[in-house]
């Protein structure tokens, strides 16, 4: 079954694979469907349709009254791993929001991020730096040196998202230490060279660590009850596996203040359990 998956066109698999979610998720599915989404031909969605048929016979039927396809008892999806992430996420970036072919997006809202800007030479010259292995200099603004002229000289190794902007991890020949960059902030790109910095040795990069949460203690238990099971906690506890280089971020991301756990239950839901640790991690070299 996977080998015939995988002989498939890229653009059928698409099809197929938009065609199982709808069906799993909505319960129906039908030609329009597919043609609305991504704009082919009637004849073109039937073949898709019988296509999916072949590959699972057992997976859907034809309703006629209902003009539908919908799923037998039997159904089992092959293309799609069912997960309310998934969901979500590949309703966010469905073909039908993407062509304006389907009131999708009525039913399903999200708060947009402001776009930050990254310039697309210099990140392609950073990939480059990254993959040759070499070292750049680069002019960094930051709130610290905000004026033009900040030219230091790096060596990228790995990127990192906060989950609003993006940095790219890297040497700082200057300060002797592996620092993050703001992509958006890097101005200009200049003399590429070979470097001698082995990105492994950024032990915060390429360490990890368990960190814990669970509900604040200030909670009552019924709360805490209602915030263990909002984050499918076991025990009132949930382990998140981070990089110690990211652990900053994660902790802004949970709002989690590492320096005060006696917030009231209400401004501050859940807490790290290990904070002890996690704060050690930070602050190692």
């Amino acid at each position: 079954m996977k080998e015939q998956i995988r002989a498939l066109p890229w653009g059928t698999r698409k099809r197929l694979h938009y065609l199982e979610f709808k069906i799993f998720w909505e319960g129906r599915a039908n030609r329009g469907d597919l043609k609305s989404a991504f704009g082919i031909s009637i004849p073109q969605a039937s073949a898709d349709i019988a296509r999916y048929q072949d590959l699972t016979p057992q997976n859907i039927i034809y309703n006629s009254s209902a003009k539908y396809y919908i799923p037998t008892e039997e159904f089992n999806p092959i293309l799609i791993k069912p997960s309310a992430d998934g969901y979500f996420s590949e309703i966010i970036s469905s073909p039908s929001i993407e062509n304006n072919t389907s009131s999708v997006d009525d039913y399903v809202g999200f708060v947009p991020n402001p776009t930050r800007i990254i310039d697309v030479p210099i990140l392609k010259t950073i990939i480059q730096a990254i993959k040759n292995k070499r070292k750049i200099t680069v002019d960094y603004r930051s709130f610290k040196n905000p004026q033009a002229g900040n030219a230091r000289e790096i060596t990228p190794h790995s990127f990192g998202s906060d989950g609003f902007r993006w940095h790219v991890r890297a040497y700082c020949h200057t300060n002797n230490k592996f620092k993050d960059y703001v992509l958006g902030r890097i101005v200009s790109v200049s003399d590429s060279a070979e470097t001698e910095v082995d990105p492994k040795s950024d032990r915060q990069w390429f360490n990890f660590i368990d960190v814990i949460i669970g509900p604040n203690p200030n909670q009552n238990e019924d709360q805490k009850y209602l915030i263990a099971m909002d984050y499918g906690m076991t025990n009132q506890r949930l382990v998140i596996r981070c990089r110690v280089a990211l652990l900053y971020y994660l902790m802004k991301k949970l709002r989690i203040d590492i320096r005060d756990t006696e917030r009231p239950g209400n401004e501050q839901q859940i807490v790290a359990i290990n904070i002890d640790e996690i704060s050690a991690a930070m602050n190692s070299d």
